[in-house]
């Protein structure tokens, strides 16, 4: 394989190269190549030789970069979106970008990290973009030498598949970097690359993971030491996990994940129970989400995970929905806990404005919190149920959605607001099945 122009993992279990006219595809579960074939006509609309970048945003979209210009690729219908081309004039990045340095009209590589930050690379810097808030992050751009250790400047693309490890590409070299030692552990020749095995839902919303899907990644959480289960895991996520079964509800004991504590409220938990496996991958993903920058979350809180107080197909007793309360950590080395309830649900409403979070007044409950409410649309049911949530997701300010929180609008008539004035909901599946 030659050297790689950009490169993209996808939400259905395979990683994408391009490079030259053609595009090469691999599988995440075996690692190796599978095909190879021209760009042109499978990728519709874009163009016959390959991007500079390539990344996925979530939520069914792609977007694809060529010099100062790029389109947006729709993954239900296959195809890059009308508005992105001809007779439509071409869309720039420095007038879509928030914050988007003005100097930066061209990207080498870009990837999603899976934790609603998505970074780009340019030359011998870098820029983290923020899904959540929409905006580039503060002091960036950085040095890619001071703070990816092992990488080389000037790359031509960059992989990451939702696991423990991350792929590099310069010139006809790859450069594996683990993500638990934050450094470049292996490196090679292009031709010799095998991706590390991961599971194939792991680029792949919560909600619209299968059964499967979640079982493997359980499996791979598990073995990878991001959860203690209870009974205890056992079996190989590759061939065969014997603990748990699929489909079957889970116990993680004690209550934490990748680190973070889930305690209820009040009080601590020594476990989470009845958690359905898919919300159990949901929860990992939402600890990475709320550790993506500086604050240390080490808490989460919540009203319920696994019960509920409804009938025993609500999505709270099938262990599918969280009720999420609030947070607690350090930020710049001073403690913090900020709950839903006292600094969002409690705040006065202002008219006009359908957000009561405030920036000038506390800009750490505006940022987590916004992080929580983005997280919940891109990974849980958001506007619709399965295959019914379609782009755009629920901004704040919305009507209806299942992410329910203080600010939520509801429909006429509606009492969802009144009810999760001290919590943000989020569920996977139906309310009932």
């Amino acid at each position: 394989m030659s050297p790689t122009k950009s490169a993209i993992a996808w939400p259905n279990g395979k990683a994408y190269f391009f490079e030259d006219t053609n595009y090469h595809r691999y599988d995440f579960l075996t690692g190796n190549r599978e095909t190879t074939s021209p760009i042109t006509p499978i990728w519709r609309g874009l163009r016959n030789t390959a991007p500079d970048a390539a990344v996925y945003w979530g939520f069914g979209k792609v977007y694809f970069f060529y010099g100062d210009e790029y389109v947006r690729f729709d993954i239900g219908k296959d195809e890059v979106e009308a508005y992105y081309l001809p007779p439509n004039p071409p869309r720039k990045i420095l007038e879509a970008w928030n914050g988007w340095p003005s100097d930066w009209n061209k990207i080498d590589a870009a990837v999603n990290w899976c934790s609603g930050k998505i970074y780009f690379f340019r030359g011998s810097e870098y820029l983290r973009y923020d899904t959540s808030l929409d905006r580039v992050d503060p002091t960036y751009p950085k040095s890619i030498a001071g703070n990816w250790p092992g990488v080389p400047d000037n790359l031509d693309s960059v992989l990451y598949q939702g696991g423990e490890k991350a792929y590099f590409f310069k010139d006809n070299m790859y450069y594996r970097y683990d993500l638990t030692i934050d450094n470049v552990d292996q490196s090679g020749p292009i031709d010799n690359l095998k991706l590390d095995p991961v599971p194939p839902g792991m680029m792949t919303p919560s909600r619209d993971l299968t059964q499967k899907d979640a079982h493997l990644i359980t499996g791979y959480l598990a073995e990878n030491n991001k959860l203690t289960l209870s009974p205890p895991y056992a079996g190989d996520w590759k061939s065969t996990i014997t603990t748990p079964s699929l489909g079957k509800r889970v116990v993680v004991k004690p209550a934490q994940i990748n680190g973070v504590d889930f305690f209820y409220s009040t009080g601590t938990s020594p476990l989470i129970d009845n958690l359905d496996q898919r919300m159990l991958v949901c929860l990992y993903r939402l600890t990475r989400w709320v550790n993506a920058w500086e604050p240390n979350v080490t808490v989460i809180r919540h009203l319920g995970i696994g019960h509920g107080s409804g009938p025993e197909n609500d999505c709270h007793n099938q262990g599918r929905a969280l009720d999420f309360a609030g947070l607690e950590g350090t930020s710049l080395g001073v403690a913090f806990n900020r709950k839903v309830l006292r600094d969002w649900g409690m705040k006065p409403v202002v008219s006009g404005n359908p957000l009561r979070l405030d920036p000038t007044a506390d800009q750490l409950a505006h940022d987590l919190f916004l992080t929580v409410f983005r997280f919940g649309t891109y990974e849980c049911e958001c506007n619709g149920i399965g295959s019914g949530n379609k782009w755009p997701p629920k901004e704040i300010g919305d009507v209806g959605g299942f992410v329910i929180h203080p600010d939520y609008i509801d429909s006429p008539g509606g009492s969802l607001r009144a009810a999760h004035q001290d919590h943000i909901h989020m569920q996977i599946g139906p309310t009932l099945s």
